[in-house]
């Protein structure tokens, strides 16, 4: 799936939204009703396929906030009131783009819909110039982790969107209804409804579709690996001479480099990115202990089944079920499960908090980046065996040890 495949998908649905609503309403304009009913189907598309992982849009929220700390110094006191409501932010911003899609292909509030829809496309256009111009954010996270745009793709997308929603702020008088106020206003409640319900239901839970790279059946170690046909990373090596006549600089490459470099003295090398390569899926995961062994071997391959507690970061980590955690694993324990606790945090620290909580078990370190990625839970259930994913499980998940040694045929 690529942008412009969705793009051509999401005309082929506005095309035939346009087509039926004719049935109901004759339009003013077929031309402006297929572009209204786009702009609307992208920003519905758009917002339930980030709906399907509110969290992971918070985490990409986050990344943003703590870049513009550096970029843009004068509004640190927003930035840092941001960053502990990032999930809260990221529902709002959710279901307010699905809501303006669907005001949209609805006809509802024509004029204020769309200068509100203009003024959010440039507000994503402005996120997606920062991250291709300054290469910070590698992901706008503009369709979550269904599909990973880069920023160049991305900024050009929503230059595409924003062409597009000018005739309509332009023409919005032109735009057609459909039906009247209030049954138009019944049918946007009970889907507006239904919008929150489902997003709320996937910050509750794990994702109720995964589009992560660690999904359940995902053998890790073959995931860490590139494939034959991958694109290699390429970079060209620039060196820095300062002229010891004129005191002049001046970068060279390897194969024009001075002719006698005696009259130079040698400064600095860096090594400039030619292409881009590909990266493995399941980047950045490894196993390491308090003295920094790498254990990633040793884990991945054991023939036992693994229980492991995910806890990317012990400041955030929600205390609600622990007690239900540790009585999944206490039991794992007991059956001659092997069980470890992953975390991004000081293992010393997460060691004490669960000996505290009455689990003694082994704590490694793991980059915070992978485990936010493998589970949205903190703390979450990863089960494993020989390093292949068996199951996955949110710490409001209402299973016990028996429930998971059922579901997953242990």
């Amino acid at each position: 799936m690529t942008i412009w495949t969705i793009n051509i998908y999401i005309f082929i649905a506005a095309a035939i939204i346009t087509f039926l609503f004719a049935q109901v309403r004759k339009p003013k304009s077929f031309i402006l009703d297929i572009l209204k009913n786009f702009i609307g189907a992208y920003f519905v598309f758009s917002g339930i396929v980030k709906a399907v992982d509110p969290v992971g849009t918070s985490i990409k929220m986050e990344e943003y906030f703590e870049i513009f700390h550096e970029y843009f110094p004068w509004f640190s006191g927003l930035w840092s009131a941001l960053e502990p409501i990032s999930l809260g932010f990221s529902v709002f911003t959710i279901l307010l783009e699905i809501t303006l899609g669907l005001f949209m292909i609805f006809g509802a509030y024509r004029r204020l819909t769309t200068y509100l829809i203009f003024l959010t496309i440039v507000f994503f256009t402005f996120l997606t110039g920062f991250s291709h111009i300054t290469g910070k954010v590698t992901d706008c996270g503009c369709f979550g982790d269904f599909l990973l745009l880069t920023p160049k793709v991305s900024f050009f997308k929503d230059i595409f969107l924003t062409a597009l929603i000018i005739p309509l702020v332009i023409f919005w008088k032109q735009l057609t209804p459909l039906f009247s106020t209030k049954p138009r206003n019944l049918a946007l409640l009970i889907l507006g409804i239904l919008s929150v319900v489902f997003t709320l239901r996937n910050v509750q839970y794990e994702p109720i579709v995964d589009f992560r790279a660690y999904t359940p059946g995902t053998n890790i170690v073959e995931c860490l690996q590139l494939p034959p046909d991958a694109k290699p990373y390429i970079y060209e090596n620039i060196f820095t001479y300062k002229n010891n006549e004129t005191g002049e600089t001046q970068e060279f490459k390897i194969d024009n480099l001075p002719a006698d470099l005696n009259n130079w003295t040698f400064v600095d090398r860096k090594d400039k990115l030619i292409q881009k390569g590909d990266d493995p899926k399941c980047k950045d995961f490894a196993i390491n202990d308090a003295d920094g062994n790498d254990l990633t071997n040793i884990y991945m391959e054991d023939s036992n089944v693994l229980f492991v507690m995910v806890i990317p970061t012990l400041k955030k980590m929600s205390h609600k079920n622990l007690e239900h955690i540790i009585e999944i694993f206490t039991d794992a324990k007991k059956d001659h499960k092997d069980i470890v606790a992953l975390t991004g945090t000081d293992i010393q620290e997460v060691s004490s908090m669960l000996k505290t909580n009455g689990l003694s078990i082994d704590v490694f370190n793991t980059d915070e980046v992978p485990l936010k990625t493998i589970m949205r839970s903190n703390p979450g259930i990863l089960v494993l065996k020989k390093g292949t994913i068996l199951g996955k499980y949110h710490h409001n998940d209402e299973v016990t040890y028996k429930n998971i040694k059922d579901d997953l045929e242990l």
